[in-house]
């Protein structure tokens, strides 16, 4: 028998619940995708929001969205979640007074890590999150993997537990066309769940906040990513952090020179913030910190020009209007400046030489940059609303509603 019981429908007397998995409050892209998810959400009528406990999703910011908790419990191979989903009804009864529910109440979820699943992640988690889609595949329930990064997926393991995924979920919505090569390899044939969608952030309006600093004439972001110095994704971590930070800072001296101001910003938290701090030690430039992922967007979209690490960084700028540098790590760069007309911009191999040539020739081009932004990111937007409409026509066919 299936872990969960069978629903095809959602129950009329209560609300769809729906849990939003991958999300955090920390990082700023993490978070912005799940206010994407909600901005999505509010379309459909009586639904709630459902958010598993974990460090960057403390429990009074999950209870100031009137999220409901889940009972979950994973580490490593030992995954509970399921099994807790068979708690007797009177005892979930009871877990529901406290604000938590289990698997079993679940209708929707939808998973929007960004990118969580490819060979340098642990294959743990990817086979865990496989046995998830087709528990909730066998009890008629979708499942649905928001625009995201996939691959590569070179162990015979980790294709078979992609193959599950591919073959169980409601839809993967795939953000860039390099992912959904290493998705095609591992499944015979690509089924029509799997379509390919922009990032879906784009769309999310900033606004201003109190936190702004006041500055006097033009300035320029700086966004740094920890991730790319970190010794998780590099062997030569601590020699990369060296040559990266000497390039953020040959930047931020170039700007200056230039008559801007120059501003650090921290995208998501402490590694990020000592990585500022390193840079701001070369240069004269100012470190800011804003909490409110709407804000730092409104305030990103407020600066002459960025360069940024950070891939929602990028994006918050791009999507208005504003021109910018991606440095790369990942496949997902190249591909989402592409969406943008901005490839010539995504910088794979940072250096000081190299990204202070790539700002020389930014300034040259900036005034046809910008309406090419416009363009494109109206492009953009109208792809997310594509997606939602094909999101909302898949809960229809699985939910009734």
């Amino acid at each position: 028998m299936s872990e969960l019981q069978p629903t095809h429908a959602a129950p009329a007397q209560r609300p769809l619940l729906v849990e939003i998995k991958g999300v955090q409050f920390r990082n700023k892209g993490a978070y912005l995708m799940l206010l994407a998810c909600l901005q999505g959400l509010k379309t459909l009528s009586n639904t709630e929001l459902v958010l598993s406990p974990g460090p960057n999703l403390p429990y009074k910011e999950r209870a100031l969205l009137g999220a409901w908790q889940k009972l979950s419990f994973r580490r490593k191979g030992l995954d509970l979640t399921g099994t807790l989903g068979k708690l007797p009804g009177a005892l979930r009864r009871v877990l529901r007074r406290y604000g938590i529910v289990t698997e079993r109440d679940v209708d929707v979820i939808l998973e929007a890590s960004g990118f969580a699943y490819g060979d340098q992640w642990p294959l743990q988690f990817l086979q865990n999150t496989a046995r998830e889609v087709k528990r909730f595949h066998q009890a008629g329930k979708p499942f649905i993997f928001m625009p995201q990064a996939f691959g590569p997926f070179s162990s015979n393991e980790s294709k078979a537990a992609m193959r599950d995924i591919i073959e169980h979920a409601a839809l993967v919505y795939v953000r860039d066309p390099v992912s959904l090569q290493h998705v095609k390899g591992c499944v015979d044939t690509l089924p029509d769940t799997v379509r390919l969608t922009p990032d879906f952030t784009i769309g999310l309006k900033g606004h201003s906040s109190a936190a702004f600093p006041v500055i006097d004439g033009p300035f320029a972001a700086l966004i740094p990513n920890s991730k790319v110095v970190s010794k998780f994704n590099h062997a030569n971590a601590e020699a990369q952090r060296t040559n990266y930070v000497e390039a953020f800072a040959a930047a931020a001296n170039q700007l200056v020179e230039l008559g801007y101001a120059v501003l650090l910003v921290n995208h998501e938290g402490e590694e990020d913030q000592r990585l500022c701090e390193e840079i701001a030690r070369l240069a004269p430039c100012e470190i800011i910190r804003i909490e409110d992922p709407l804000a730092v967007k409104a305030f990103i979209g407020s600066a002459s020009l960025v360069v940024s690490s950070r891939f929602h960084g990028a994006i918050n700028a791009l999507s208005q209007g504003v021109p910018c540098i991606a440095t790369s790590w990942s496949h997902k760069y190249h591909a989402m400046m592409a969406d943008f007309g901005m490839a010539d911009y995504c910088l794979e191999t940072l250096s000081a030489v190299s990204l202070t040539q790539k700002i020389s020739q930014l300034m040259a081009e900036r005034d046809q940059l910008s309406p090419l932004l416009a363009e494109n990111a109206s492009t953009l937007k109208q792809k997310n609303q594509t997606m939602w409409q094909g999101l909302y026509k898949t809960l229809d066919k699985y939910l009734g509603r």
